[in-house]
This record gives C-alpha cells, structure tokens and sequence, in this order.
C-alpha cells in the first residue's frame, strides 16, 4: 500500500506493514490501446538496459531537452543514489496502455524492482512521456525512477533494530548483554598516592600489561584527568574500593567525575572472552558492499568478530525497514516498501564463565607479576579448557586480549588511539592464539612418539633405557654426530635408567632420539600416521571463531627429520586446541569427540529455541591398552614423581591430583613454553592445553598458570607465582650451546 502525504507516519507505517502479506497474483493485463510499437519498444530497451544497470544504453534513449537538463553523470548518479538505498537487484515491467498524441506519445505501464531487503517493489500506475527525435525519444525526469522523485526529493530507507539479544554460558550467566551498564574510568596522576600500586591495579583489574598502563600514562601530564578503561557493572563493583584506595577513581558528581556510567552493549570482564564473543562496531567501508548483501546499512552496527559475527543474523534479528520518498525538509512524500523485522535469539555458548575469567585473570596476572623476566618479552600465548566427555568447550583464553568495547562507537575510548595503539602491539592482540596460530610443540608432542612407538612394539613400556647426556644414532643414519639431553642444558644429573613411561615423565630426550630413529627405519611413515590419527595436521572443525589453523605433520624425508619429530622439534606445528583435544584422547580412551563452542540458540521451551550442537562421537580410535596406559602413567609421574616428573616441584601440596606433559619447543629466538595436562587423574573431566611464546621451559612459565587456574577454581588456598619471575631474565640455553660447553668440557 502506498501511503499519501496527509496520513500521519505512524498510520502509514502500519498499514504499510500490515499490506507486507502475500500480494495476490496480478490480474491480466488490460488490452493496450496504441497504433504504434515503437514508444513501447523505447520503454522495453530501457527497462532492458536499466535491468543490466546499462546507464548509457539508458542514456542514449533520452531526448535532447533531458539530456541538457540531465548530464550523463547526473542521470547516472541519480540512479546509482536510488540503487544504493533500495540495494537494487533488477527491474522488470509491465505495459498496460500507449496513447498517442502528435508527436507525443504517453505509456502507462507498472514496475517491479527487485531488491535483497524489500523484495519485490511495486510502483504502479506510472506515466512515460515520449516524443519524435528522428525516432520515439524519452522525455526523462528523476519522476521516471520512481513516481514522487522529484529534483528535491530523494530515496531513504529508515531501519528500525529491535534490541540486539544476549550471550551467554552454560549456566545461564551473561557474556554479552544488551543495555547493560558500562563503568568508564578516569585518573588524575597528581592524586594517585602511589603510581606504580595504581598500575598493578589497573592491570589486575582491565587484563591489561602494566607496560602498556604505563605507555598510556607516559603521554598525560600529572594534572591531566584521562580516560584508562571501560569494564562491566560486575568487576567494577568487584575492583571499585582498590581503584578507589590506589587511583583515587571514585564516583562524583558531575561530568568530572572519575567514574561514568551509561547505558550500551556490556561485555562480561571486558576482554576475558574477546576472542570467543567478538564484538560490534559499524559496516566497514570496505565491507559496505557485503553486508548490504545481507540487508544492512552504512553506520549499522554488527558482529565483527566471534559469536557476534558467526551468528550476526541470530543476534541481531531483521530490522524492521521502510523505504521512503522525502522532500529536503524530510517530509515523507511517499512510502513505497517496508520489510517486517523478525526477533532476535539469545546465543548460549558451551563456556564456564568463571573458568573462563579465572583463566584469562590467571595469564594476564602471570604476564604482568614476570615483567622483569619472561613477561617483557612474551609474544603472548593461550590457554583451552576442554570437557573430556563431550568435546565442549570451557575456556578459551588468547593472550593478550583487549576490550570489545572499543569498537562500539558509543564508547568513551578514544577509538582512532585504542586501536592503533592495538595495531602497534607485535603480540598481535587480535589473533587467536588458541585456534589461528601453530606452534612447534617441543616435547608435549612426546605424547605421540611414546603412544606409538608402544602400539606399534617398538619398545616395551617396561623395557629399560639408559638416558644420559649424550645421544648418538650413527647406526640409524643421523646426519648429527651428537645429540643432547635437556638436562645437559642445566646441569642436572643425567636421568639415568628409566621405562618407557619414566622416560615420558622425566621428558628423556634420548630415549625418544631413539624411538623417533627405530620406528623410521620399521616405517618411515608411521610417527606421522599417529600424528594425523590424534587430529594433528587437520582443522578441528571448531565453528564460530573465525579461522583455524591446520597445523602441520610433514613425513619426514631422512631419519634426521623423523628424529626431530619424535621430540616436537622438527616438522610439526600444532594449535593450542590440538593439544588440548590429544590430552583429552589420551584421558577417555581415544573417544574422538567434535569440539565446539556453541550449545544453543534461543531459549528452551519458547518458539526460537534450536539446539545448535551436541555432543558428537566422530569416531572410537583404536588404541592399544598398554600403549595408553604407558602414556597415562608417564603423564601422572611428571606432575607427582620427586627428581623425575618435569613439573613435579609445580603440583608439590596440591590438594588435587591431575597428569599431565611439559614442553620446552626451541625456535629462534626464546623457547615456546608448553604444558597439557587432564584434571582429575581419576574419572577425568577436563583436558588444558596452554602456551607460551617466546618465554622460558613449560614447567617454569605454563604449568604455574594451571596451577593457579586450578588453585583458584577448586577453591583451594592459591600457590604464588615463582619468585624467580621479578628477576632479571636469563636466556635459556640451546641444545647446541649445552654440547659446546659439555665437549668443551670433556677435551
């Protein structure tokens, strides 16, 4: 229905809408009245070429008065102005009568535009005016896009977003809320009583690194009042008398005051789950066209990263939409479509808000305490935390994260400095560590060697092996005269005779030089198929979270290289959530489970409710019972074996029983620090993977945040983070600078 001037806007709109069923079939065309085809071929070829958007071919059908009037880029703008607006996808038309007068002749004829958003527009009843030019010539006006178009009107859609639904856990507590309350934080340097307990706070309390609290404060000067942070009702409520006592950011009247409430989309923690729900912010330019594909607008705001952009319909619904003519004064001239909205669905995801915050607060508060050690030079890492049993999801924590919030342009960050302070950052804050990036394993890929060369008879799990400093495999064609311990590297007593599953615990890298060597020359294809058979090399398939590293697993070409596998070190790259995914193989018995991170969308028992994912068994692997004893039984003694297990000295006290693997990878600069592990080592529930990069050994920097992880989410007194963290960083040694000082040594 089209709606006229001298109704009001809200009676118009409801008619409009309420005329948005199924139009009934249109009736046969009346028999034209014309003595001529040719005006009616005219009106065919421009509908033709305007369908093509031809705006030429459009253009040399126009008489000589429209063209004076009309330049070809203004006839041309007019119609690309109209397209963009209605999101134009093809016209067609209909004749229904041509009159002649003279040299005149006047079509009366319908049109249907066709458009992704409104569907098919109707304008009925209109009127062409043609006349002899040599030939049946348009005379053309902006009247002839659209009936009401005149030289002071224009086209406009109006879009009207029903509120954008929530986000949350498993448990029903919110991740991403719509109109809840965000606290923004403002200090004055001059009125802190200590500076540095300021930073400590606000690190703790925003995730952020103290170094870069600091760079922000670095460009105020002492009596400056500056904006730091922006957080949800909940930690503010939690963190406001520390801020209060060390930043002196307390609540005051006024538009100076040091805290600032309104009303927008709210993040839970501001920055413990970026990574998973993403955020919002307005149609990127260079996106426009894409998202008006999908029905939006210049300005709109949408999901621009994880859930939020993964299920953007879902959240954000269909707008309600009209499409208008209006005079410069906004008058509305003509409503010529409406598209109904359609409601949004909340998105309930698979993650345990609390493990999910305890692991983000448990790296950022690690990262900061080890500044003056590996924390300075980190480029950052991540944590998972799996459910054994199902494939879902608990944590997944990147590092370091950043506030969605400052996408939205209803914050009060500076956004232009917030984001280019973030582009700056070389731990590349917007990756996800967890899923987008591969790491070289290093010796939690020892996992695999031990499962395998068990399976497959290479050695016996109660076979002894003597692990000294010194490794040689001339016999099995290495091309390295010699190859070292990792005690070598710090002056440890070598391990001595060790099984198969002491040699996985105490991390031997002789005994698995000499796995990797035996099973290259039974096969030399048979490390890797373990590899691939424990989903390395492949996606996991994890939906939601934007791309996903496929790791790599290359067969090795000589027994160098099949050596450097057997300890991580050669040809294999791994995700977070691959580790994550093989501790939790080794915990059930090789059930295969589908991870994800979505359980449903609506709400359970409404008319919305859909379940999006649920536990699926990809497949049963068949692995060997003493082979994954060997590898469980090894896992165990590295968190509980005094002088043996790697991280033993970690877990020493804890009120709690896991098993789990240590890794040290080299590269070339500081070491990838590794550590998997499942919890509890009876019945076990939860599979963690975590790294590191560019840090120390696994069992000194990874370890220690499981522990903390644990400590805190178990409820247990809290272990503190290894002194040794504010010291001055040492740089770990090579493999090769252990043996030039070891021969050194010897000589």
């Amino acid at each position: 229905m089209l709606c006229l001037l001298l109704l009001s806007v809200s009676a118009c709109e409801s008619a409009l809408l309420q005329d948005l069923a199924p139009a009934a079939p249109p009736s046969p065309a009346p028999q034209i009245e014309t003595t001529a085809g040719e005006p009616a071929d005219v009106l065919a070829a421009f509908i033709d070429a305007w369908a093509r958007e031809d705006y030429e071919a459009m253009y040399r059908l126009i008489a000589e008065r429209s063209r004076e009037l009309y330049p070809l880029q203004r006839f041309i703008n007019q119609y690309t102005g109209a397209h963009s607006v209605i999101r134009f996808a093809g016209v067609s038309h209909r004749l229904k009568k041509v009159a002649h007068q003279g040299a005149t002749a006047i079509i009366h004829y319908d049109i249907v535009i066709s458009s992704p958003t409104f569907g098919e527009v109707a304008d009925d009843n209109r009127v062409m005016r043609l006349i002899q030019e040599g030939g049946w010539k348009i005379a053309w006006s902006s009247m002839d896009i659209f009936d009401g178009m005149s030289s002071r009107a224009r086209l406009i859609e109006r879009a009207d977003f029903p509120p954008r639904a929530n986000i949350y856990d498993r448990n029903g507590k919110l991740l991403a809320e719509e109109g809840g309350l965000v606290f923004s934080l403002y200090v004055v340097k001059q009125d802190m009583r200590d500076v540095e307990a300021c930073l400590e706070a606000l690190a703790e309390a925003t995730l952020q690194q103290i170094s870069t609290l600091r760079g922000i404060f670095a460009n105020y000067l002492a009596e400056t009042r500056f904006h730091v942070a922006e957080m949800d009702e909940v930690r503010y409520l939690r963190y406001r008398e520390r801020l209060a006592a060390d930043c002196a950011i307390t609540r005051t009247e006024g538009p100076f005051s040091r805290v600032l409430s309104y009303e927008s989309r709210s993040y839970y923690g501001h920055g413990i789950a970026t990574h998973i729900v993403g955020y919002i912010g307005a149609v990127p330019a260079d996106e426009l066209e894409r998202w008006e594909a999908r029905g939006r607008s210049a300005g709109d705001l949408v999901g621009r990263a994880g859930i939020e952009e993964a299920y953007e319909d879902t959240l954000a619904g269909a707008p309600q939409r009209y499409l208008r003519i209006v005079d410069g004064g906004s008058v509305i001239i003509r409503e010529l479509a409406g598209a109904l909205g359609s409601a949004p669905s909340a998105v309930t995801l698979t993650i345990d808000r609390d493990l999910q915050e305890i692991t983000a607060q448990a790296m950022a508060d690690a990262v900061s305490y080890a500044v003056p050690n590996w924390g300075g030079i980190t480029a950052g890492g991540a944590i998972v935390a799996l459910d054994i049993n199902t494939g879902e999801i608990l944590a997944l924590a990147s590092y370091p994260s950043f506030d969605p919030h400052i996408f939205n342009p209803g914050t009060l960050y500076n956004i232009g400095n917030a984001v280019l302070r973030l582009d700056r950052d070389v731990r590349n804050p917007f990756v996800n560590k967890a899923l987008a990036e591969q790491y070289t394993p290093g010796s939690v890929y020892k996992i695999v060697t031990t499962l395998a060369a068990a399976s497959e008879r290479i050695w016996a799990p109660d076979a002894i092996f003597e692990c000294g400093y010194i490794w040689r495999g001339d016999d099995y064609g290495d091309s390295e005269p010699f190859r070292t311990d990792w005690r070598l590297l710090e002056d440890r007593e070598p391990t001595g005779p060790v099984t198969m599953p002491q040699a996985l615990a105490a991390s031997c890298n002789p005994f698995f030089y000499e796995m990797g060597a035996l099973m290259y020359r039974e096969d030399p294809l048979m490390q890797i198929r373990y590899a691939e058979l424990l989903g390395f090399g492949a996606p996991s398939g994890l939906v939601g979270l934007g791309i996903e590293a496929a790791g790599t697993v290359s067969p090795p070409r000589e027994p160098a290289a099949a050596i450097n596998n057997a300890i991580g070190q050669g040809e294999v790259t791994v995700t977070v959530v691959q580790m994550a995914q093989l501790a939790a193989l080794i915990a059930n018995g090789g059930r295969f489970y589908q991870p994800y991170i979505v359980s449903h969308i609506g709400s359970e028992g409404e008319a919305d409710y859909a379940a999006v994912n649920e536990p699926t068994l990809k497949t049963q692997l068949p692995l060997d019972g003493a082979a994954l004893q060997a590898v469980r039984d090894g896992m165990c003694m590295v968190t509980t074996a005094r002088d043996l297990g790697t991280a033993e000295y970690v877990f020493r006290g804890a009120p709690y029983t896991l098993c789990g693997k240590t890794g040290t990878a080299e590269t070339a600069g500081n070491p990838q620090a590794w550590f998997v592990a499942y919890y509890p080592r009876e019945e076990p529930e939860i599979a963690f993977a975590g790294v590191m990069a560019q840090s120390r050994e696994g069992s000194e920097v990874v370890a220690p945040m499981i522990r903390r992880i644990l400590d805190v989410y178990l409820v247990h007194p809290i272990e503190p983070f290894p002194e040794w963290w504010r010291e001055p960083y040492t740089p770990v040694k090579s493999q090769q600078e252990a043996l030039a000082e070891y021969l050194a040594e010897e000589s």
